[in-house]
Formats: C-alpha cells, structure tokens, sequence
C-alpha cells in the first residue's frame, strides 16, 4: 500500500526504543507518592487482618460488631455531608430527628443483615 504524502515529506511513525518509558512501572501523577505508599503498605495489612478477626472472632458479639461498623461512616456522609441530603427543605429539628432515625435504622439494617444474618450463615453452632 502507498503512502498518501508527497515523497520526501513523510516522517517515522514509530517511536525509538530509548525513548520508550518501562511499562511495567508507570509512576503515579502526584508527587507524595512515597507516603501514599508507606501508608498502602501499613493499612492493607491492617485492613486484613480486620477482616479476618471479623469473620474468625471467638466472641460472636465481636465479629457482629466488626461487620457493621464500616457501615457507619458512610451512612453519617450519606445522611449529613452528601449533596442530596434528605429532608432539607424541613425545618432543623424535624431534620436533625429525621436523620438521626434513618441513621438508627441503617445501622440496625447493618447489624441484621451484615452481624446477624452472615453470623448465622458462617457459625455452625447457632450461638445468636
């Protein structure tokens, strides 16, 4: 097939082979990326071992709680910080009450599907 240019004005359409970046390792765009990699390396274990002890805790009131808990911090951002709060157009404290009921009963959902339910699935003697 030939080319469409005139003859002469054609350039390479390849990069050379020292100019090429490893493409195994990509550096991240930010600068700090030391730190987000020290803190990587310290909360990934952590974050393993919390949630092994959830599911292997000999207490099953412990593992209940383990596998609500990160629920909370989402359903306070959902309820108070998120740009489609409920009841916002409701005076302050019907507002305030009305969240405090949706965060009591989130949890609660948490705590039956997520503690109650996966305890009763993964604990062969029942205990709760």
């Amino acid at each position: 097939m030939r080319s469409r240019s005139p003859a002469g004005s054609s350039r390479p359409t390849s990069k050379r082979t020292d100019q090429l970046r490893n493409p195994r390792f990509i550096p991240p765009p930010f600068p700090h990326r030391r730190r987000l990699f020290v803190l990587a390396a310290i909360l990934l274990p952590l974050a393993g071992v919390y949630v092994i002890e959830a599911f292997t805790a000999p207490n099953p009131i412990v593992r209940i709680v383990l596998r609500s808990v990160p629920v909370l911090p989402v359903a306070i951002w959902t309820l108070w910080f998120d740009r489609a709060r409920p009841f916002e157009q409701r005076p302050p404290a019907f507002r305030l009450s009305a969240r405090v009921v949706l965060l009591v009963l989130v949890m609660a959902f948490a705590v039956a599907l997520l503690g109650l339910g996966l305890n009763w699935l993964y604990d062969p003697s029942r205990v709760i």
